[in-house]
């Protein structure tokens, strides 16, 4: 028995010799990226609205219907609205008005806002509910140029929103800032996702797999109490879009 199994040890030894022992590897791509988690793009909602406008009474429930969708969660769609004037209004909401818009014609409500002004809707022609949701796929589906994570730390006066912006794109990236918008319901219609408090920081320019470290500190404390919900986003500043790059959901 031992003679036989010698045997066929040598003959596995001269196979070797004359094939060569090759082990199998993995084919391109194969184990390559396991465990890379995949960044999709989120969209950000933006309705600029007064208290009495009949026309953004018009808009406003084709949104929240959207914003409650399963198919839109967070994952996917953050919807806030933000009162240019008059009840609501704060003067973080009026100057980002004027700063998307700054011809005052222009600032009529409501204003639909998608990705910044990657796409714009002002007034009720043409809106409805199957138009802004291929709209917000549409603008799903464009590349996730950058990754934000966030954490929320919250005491008796106030609450702390730290994490880090990472610019996961090929290309660098320039005239960036990162954007803390606090949100919550007004307990009236029209303004269920109303913005209560926006802090921005300057990124400026982020190089290909750079990152950036922001914290805000907003005097909100008690969130889940008091209804307060967060959306860190980033934005570029410098080109007529104003386009919004990715948006994170804080709870």
């Amino acid at each position: 028995m031992k003679k036989f199994l010698l045997v066929l040890l040598m003959v596995g030894l001269i196979v070797c010799l004359l094939v060569g022992c090759n082990t199998t590897t993995p084919t391109e791509g194969e184990g390559e990226g396991e465990g890379e988690e995949e960044v999709a793009r989120v969209v950000l909602v933006e309705l600029f609205n007064t208290d009495g406008c009949g026309t953004c009474a018009v808009v406003e429930p084709m949104l929240e219907e959207i914003a409650v969708d399963p198919a839109y969660d967070r994952d996917k769609l953050v919807f806030v609205e933000e009162a240019g004037w008059g009840a609501y209004s704060t003067p973080e909401t009026s100057d980002r008005y004027k700063w998307y818009l700054p011809n005052v014609s222009d600032r009529v409500t409501p204003n639909i806002l998608i990705n910044g002004l990657n796409k714009r809707y002002h007034g009720d022609a043409g809106v409805t509910k199957a138009v802004l949701m291929s709209q917000i796929d549409t603008q799903s589906n464009l590349e996730a140029k950058i990754k934000i994570t966030a954490t929320r730390n919250t005491d008796a006066t106030s609450s702390v929103i730290s994490g880090n912006v990472t610019n996961i794109s090929a290309s660098d990236l320039s005239n960036l800032v990162v954007t803390l918008m606090t949100y919550k319901s007004r307990g009236q219609e029209g303004f269920n996702y109303s913005v209560t408090n926006i802090v921005t920081e300057q990124i400026g320019s982020l190089t290909s797999s750079g990152t950036y470290t922001f914290s805000f500190t907003v005097d909100e404390p008690y969130w889940v109490g008091n209804g307060i919900h967060g959306a860190v986003l980033v934005q570029e500043t410098a080109t007529s879009k104003k386009e919004v790059l990715q948006v994170l959901y804080v709870e």
